[in-house]
């Protein structure tokens, strides 16, 4: 069995009653956890599982390098916050997105939990500003070591992953607007 902090990136559905949760982890990187009976009223995962959430999790690593399974959650900080403002969502699903697109599972090194809990924490206690996105994808380009003064960081790490989520532009939009 394996304990660690971690902040939930995206959920699917896994049966009729289960859950694939991604997790951006303190000493595990990115890792995927299946849930079972998740989304089962009487279940000791419901209402702990959602986006964003913070837990302390305790799961088992699937030795072929599957998904892991998901034994225990305490949730930690559910930041609500999140969910009452539409940019504030917005901008943590890009963020969420962001890494998710950038760094690969189980790559424990390089402080993306650290980044991503602060940045999310931020987020969901702050009016959400394009100098915030702006922020994150700067630190996110320096854990890379693609950081270069002279190129906005989007840039730099759009050029080095070819592929970054979408809707960056129509997020900065958005959050321009008042």
């Amino acid at each position: 069995m394996e304990k660690d902090v971690g902040t939930i990136l995206r959920l699917y559905p896994l049966g009729e009653h289960g859950l694939i949760v991604c997790w951006c982890t303190a000493q595990h990187g990115l890792i995927r956890t299946a849930a079972r009976n998740a989304r089962k009223p009487g279940s000791d995962f419901y209402g702990r599982i959602d986006l964003f959430h913070e837990c302390e999790l305790l799961f088992r690593p699937d030795e072929r390098g599957g998904l892991a399974s998901l034994s225990s959650v305490a949730l930690l900080n559910p930041r609500l916050p999140l969910r009452g403002n539409l940019n504030r969502l917005r901008l943590a699903s890009y963020m969420a997105a962001l890494l998710s697109a950038t760094v690969e599972e189980e790559h424990a090194e390089g402080g993306w939990h650290a980044l991503l809990s602060t940045a999310l924490d931020y987020v969901a206690e702050s009016t959400p500003r394009p100098a915030v996105l702006q922020r994150f994808e700067k630190r996110m380009a320096e854990l890379h070591g693609l950081y270069a003064p002279d190129v906005a960081p989007h840039l730099a790490l759009e050029h080095h992953f070819r592929k970054l989520p979408g809707g960056r532009r129509e997020l900065m939009e958005k959050l321009q607007e008042r």
